[in-house]
This record gives structure tokens, sequence and C-alpha cells, in this order.
């Protein structure tokens, strides 16, 4: 197995990689190595251009020829550093598990702007792009004659009008907030400060200027805008004609932004739409749009789009099948808009199918070839390899910029205040970290093959810190308890079953038990398992909550004080200055950081003067930072603080992500980054993979 060096993708985002993403004078040719040259190289007549499924649809009348169905020919995508060295074969199934939205998804995803492993960005479904010298205005350029996948033309009215009526629909003219979203989402990466109001963060203006050509107009400069975009808002632009009878949209009230010309907001055409209307417009479109709510179709249609049939994408493969069915089928897109290096149209597979069974059957499945495809953790990798020796697959290794493997948080916003108040003492997490035997955990849970490890950055990341990850992982169970014994909140003696108790307060006599939320699966089990044996060293009881299905543990997060404690079995954070969601406070859906979530509707302000204060405001930094040196002392200022408090009590870690393959796939390139920002196996262009014929 090979491993791509860990030190080479984690010398990541230093300030030379952030300004070379975000500076690209080259107008509209910005495209890079990957995105430049002809459709076809010449003398290459005998090749294959298009799948034999697609050749016979357009011999039938019932599809346009090739090149009626790419962009003009300039501004098609020609992907030449993933062209397979062998000559690909055209067609077949590939079938893999379902492994949720967040699993299919990425692996099909398109984006405006591709993050690269370095912190950079390429033009992906934008063709270029250019900065003013202010860096306030960034132009957009698209691929003329670029299509839809049911063969509508793709233009910068689909970004303007996604921007103005879909992600943005409701801004509190005072405060600058963005109070509503028909994605149900909007990310803060779209705010900048207004020099002439103080520090009142506004969204940014984006325009129409042709159908090729948009702009986004920020209020002060940011950055980092494009890699936001490309992480965060990775789809800027959906079908207007598709969707303007399903957004609500009221046509009477001047629009958020100001703008009186419709056409520059995406907004000719469209007409008032209640929310009610929108939801019976989308049922006649399908039976699969039925939906109880606006709010569900927002964040269904608006947001999670790609789990439903029928809505046009500009993606390499599409569902054909209902959510629910046991498989979802995906089918190639006939005007998908990338070749290879011969001119070649991809994808290369024609479908990939996802199915869902227990996880328990991954292995067998694979091994007796009825799936290609499907990752597992290291615990399960000498299963993995072992298998290799009867079953035609092979075990690839990719890389993450993981900070843990496994972890415990505690809520600092718990509803009970007592546990809150505990959770905050330094010394209480310090004793949970040392109560730890680190080395059994890891040959129970990994067969000894992750290392022990506090929860900060891997040597050669931007925010690595000496020492950091050794913090406080030996075992001292003496210690542990002596740091209890200091904390007055609790008492120093056991009761009868061997347990703290607090001291006063409504919980007065009661044992200290952490009720630890996880997934439900086997390992997670296991760990919560061990937890209470090492913490019934120290007199804390530990009881495990269940939650099967993740999003039940997710709904827990996002009311910010529900869940007490939970165990995780990944941090990953790829930068903290261009995706802090594990760290700093902007998000809604942790644990550790509860209500101080800045997302969260009812969000807590910290005490000021209190490290907690200190991440809150570092994160408004992030937001508002409008140079590289304070968009990193932000960065700089929220690893820090972790490594000082240690919030996320980290156990072990791993840098490996491990897939097992059907050996009939072939260009799949072992070694990319596997990580959210760079999109999991979308990273690896599975556009390009194609079967054994």
């Amino acid at each position: 197995m090979k491993k791509k060096a860990f030190s080479l993708l984690l010398a990541i985002l230093m300030l030379v990689g952030i300004l070379a993403g975000c500076s690209n004078e080259s107008g509209t040719d910005s495209t890079g190595s990957n995105s430049t040259g002809s459709t076809g190289a010449a003398g290459t007549t005998e090749i294959e251009k298009e799948s034999p499924m697609l050749q016979a649809l357009v011999a039938s009348g019932d599809l346009p020829a090739l090149e009626d169905r790419l962009p003009t020919e300039s501004d098609v995508y020609v992907d030449i550093e993933y062209t397979p060295e062998e000559t690909p074969t055209y067609g077949g199934t590939l079938r893999t598990i379902n492994g949720g939205q967040w699993y299919f998804g990425p692996i099909a995803e398109e984006p405006l702007f591709r993050l690269l492993d370095d912190g950079t960005v390429e033009p992906n479904v934008a063709k270029g792009y250019d900065v003013s010298d202010d860096g306030l205005t960034y132009t957009i350029y698209l691929r003329e004659g670029m299509k839809w996948s049911d063969g509508t033309d793709f233009t910068a009215t689909d970004c303007v009008y996604y921007y103005n009526y879909v992600l943005v629909t409701e801004v509190d003219n005072e405060t600058g907030e963005v109070t509503k979203s028909n994605t149900t989402k909007f990310y803060n990466w779209y705010m900048t400060a207004d020099p002439n109001d103080g520090d009142t963060l506004k969204p940014a203006q984006v325009r129409y200027v042709d159908d090729y050509t948009f702009t986004i107009t920020l209020y002060s400069p940011k950055p980092t805008l494009l890699q936001a975009i490309a992480i965060d808002n990775k789809w800027m632009f959906c079908p207007k004609e598709w969707y303007k009878d399903i957004m609500a949209v009221d046509m009477d009230s001047p629009h958020w932004s100001g703008e009186t010309d419709l056409k520059l907001i995406g907004g000719e055409g469209l007409e008032t739409i209640t929310e009610e209307q929108a939801l019976e417009n989308a049922k006649a479109k399908s039976e699969l749009y039925t939906f109880e709510d606006y709010t569900t179709l927002c964040d269904q249609l608006g947001y999670r789009y790609w789990q439903y049939a029928g809505r046009p994408t500009l993606r390499p493969w599409n569902i054909t099948s209902s959510l629910t069915d046991q498989t979802l089928v995906f089918e190639r897109n006939p005007y998908y808009w990338k070749v290879d290096a011969e001119g070649r149209q991809l994808p290369y597979i024609d479908t990939i199918e996802y199915v869902s069974m227990d996880e328990s059957l991954y292995a067998q499945e694979i091994i007796a070839g009825n799936i290609d495809l499907v990752g597992f953790s290291s615990g399960d990798l000498v299963t993995y390899l072992a298998g290799t020796a009867s079953g035609d697959y092979s075990v690839m290794t990719m890389v993450s910029p993981n900070w843990s493997s496994a972890d415990l948080q505690l809520n600092q916003t718990y509803k009970d205040e007592q546990y809150a108040e505990l959770f905050a003492e330094i010394d209480f997490r310090h004793a949970l970290s040392i109560a730890v035997d680190r080395d059994e955990m890891n040959d129970i849970l990994y067969d000894g093959l992750h290392t022990p490890s506090q929860a900060a950055a891997p040597e050669g990341t931007a925010e690595y810190i000496e020492g950091a990850r050794t913090k406080w992982i030996e075992e001292d169970v003496d210690e542990a308890n002596a740091l209890l014994d200091g904390i007055d909140l609790i008492s120093n003696t056991l009761n009868s079953d061997g347990y703290r108790t607090f001291v006063g307060g409504d919980n007065d006599g009661k044992a200290i038990t952490l009720e630890i939320e996880t997934t439900g699966d086997d390992l997670s089990a296991q760990a919560v398992a061990l937890l209470a044996q090492y913490y019934k060293r120290i007199g804390i009881q530990v009881v495990e909550v269940a939650n099967t299905d993740n999003n039940k543990r997710n709904e827990k997060y996002y009311k910010g004080d529900e869940a007490m404690a939970a165990f995780g079995t990944g941090i990953s954070v790829f930068n903290v200055t261009l995706r802090p969601d594990y760290l700093a406070l902007n998000r809604n859906n942790n644990c550790w950081s509860g209500l101080y979530g800045r997302e969260h509707t009812n969000n807590i302000i910290p005490d000021e003067g209190t490290p907690m204060r200190e991440l809150y405001d570092a994160t408004i930094s992030l937001v508002s930072a409008t140079t590289l040196e304070e968009l990193q002392a932000a960065g700089q200022t929220i690893v820090q603080n972790h490594y000082e408090n240690t919030w996320i009590i980290g156990f072990l870690s791993d840098a490996n992500s491990y897939y097992a393959v059907n050996n009939r796939v072939h260009n799949f390139r072992e070694g990319f980054v596997m990580c959210d920002e760079l999109r999991f196996l979308g990273n690896g262009r599975p556009y390009t993979w194609f079967l054994e014929a």
C-alpha cells in the first residue's frame, strides 16, 4: 500500500498558499492545467468518445450529438492529470454501500471552485475569475455552452438567482443578519463588515453581468472568499427555471439587497409564490417532493437536492430512484461537461448503485464480490487484509488530517448548571484524560494500529503545536484522583456504589454520572464500556446513550443543551482558518461548545475574561478578518486556546483512511487526501474511474 507523505499534505495553507488561491488575474483563462485544451487530440478519430449507451440514444434521435452537449470547445474542462494511462472502458455498474447523503453526495459533487490539497482553489464549474485591486469585487467567468443534466442552458442567471432568492431571502436592515434562507442554511463566510456602518456584517452583493459572467461584491476584503465558497457553499448555483415555482418569494416587496433591476439579481420573470403554493407546486412536479412543511422542502430540495430524482444538476451521475429504495441508483449525466486528455466524455462508468445493508455485512460482501467499494476503520484493517486472500480486492490507504480518532466531549452549556460548572473545571477534564489507559484502548479498539494522542494537530500541519499531542496522555490514576479531590463542587469520598457525589446544590448527594452519546455501533459501545471501567477508578459513573440514527444525536446537538457528553470517532481539521467547525464557536453541531455556538438562535455569549470568551471573540475575528494576517492570528488563537484548555479530550489518533476496492475498478489512485473540505472520495475524482470489461 502506498501512502502519500503526510508532511507534503500538511504544509497546507501557509500564508503563501492562501494568497495564491485568492489572486488570479488571468481573466477568462484561469483554469489551470486540468481545464484547458481542446476536446480531443489530433488523429484520434478511432477513439470512442462517449458511452455506448449514449451513442445509442444519439443514433435513435433521443439525444443531441456529443459536440452539441458539451460546452464550447475552448471551455470544456479537460482533466489531464487523471486521464488513465491505460485505455479506459465505458459502461458498467459500480456497487458500493449506502453510507447516507454525505457518502453518496460528495462522490458526484461539482463545486463552482474546487479546493486543492494545498489550500488553493482551481476553477471547476467556473472557468476563471478576476479580483479587483481593492479585493472587494470578484468577477466569475462561466463555461459557455454548459448545460444542466436535462439539456437546458446553465448561465450566470442560475448563479445570481440562487444567491439572491434561494440562499438569502431575508436580511435585517439594521443588523445585516441573514434572517431567512430557502436552503435553511446560510454561512457567515459571505458576510463582511461595512466600513460605513461600524462592525455590522452584511451579506455580499451578487450581480449578473452577462450569460457567462457575474460578480460578487463585498463590503470589506475577505482573503479566502473562494475557499469559503468551495468548502461551505459548494453548489453556488441552481436551475432557476426548475426552482422558480417551488421557492417562496414575495415579488411585491422590495428585494432585500435594495436592487430594483431584477435582471441583475436573477429575479426577472419571477412571480409571487407563497409557501403553501410552493409545497403544492413541488408535489405536482413529483410524488417524491411531498413534504410536510416548507422548511422541510427548503432543507431537502434547496440544500440536499442530490437525493431527489428529477432535479437537474451538473454532476456526473444523478439519482434515478427513490431515496427510500433499498438500492439507490445513480445514472450518468449525458450532458456532463468534462472530458479526458483524449477528448473522451466523462464519466466512464454508466451507473453507481448504493446498497443499504447492515455494517456487519460489509466485509463479507466485498470478499464475495457483491460490492466494489467500502470504507472501514483501522480497527477492521486486519479483517480486510486477511480477506484479500480469498476476495478479488485490494486495500487502499488515503491520508486524513485527523486530530483524533477517539475522543470525549463535555457540553460546556449543559442544561444542568452544576454539570456545566463541573465541565468548565479544567482539572476535571485533566483528570478524565489521564485516567484512561490509551494503550489498552488502542489494542482493544484498533488492534494497536492507532497512536495515543490528545486531540491536537498532527506534526507538519499549519496548526501543529509542540507537545500538544502528548499533553495529558500518560495514565496516572492517583494524580487524576488528586485533581478531583481539589474540586469543591464534588466529594472526596465515594458513595456505597463507589462514586463521587455533588456537594450542595440541586444535585447534592447524587453520583457524578456522565451520560455519553454514541452512534450505537460496536466500536463506540466498546469505547464507552472501557471509559466506564477507567472512570470507575476515579469515582465517576458512565452511562451510554446510544443513538443508532446519527441524525437523532445531531438533533440533541442542535438544541445546544440537551446532550451531556459525546464519544467521537474522528476530528479532522484541514485548516482552522478555512474550516474551523470542530474548533470554533461558529456552528451549532458540536457537543462540547453547546449553546456557545453562534448559529444557535438562543446563543450564549461567554463571560468577559474567560477562556471561552477568547474563543468566541476569535471566532468572530475569523469572519470579519480583512487581511491574511488577521485571519492567521485568529486561527492561531483558536488552536492555542484548545491546546491550553483541552475542550475536546483526545485518546487516540490515526492519519489513515482505508477502503477496500474491487480489482475490477481501475484508475482508483490511493494516497489522496480524505477529508470533508476536499469532499472525501470526491477528491479521488470518481468520474475518472472505470470498470474492467
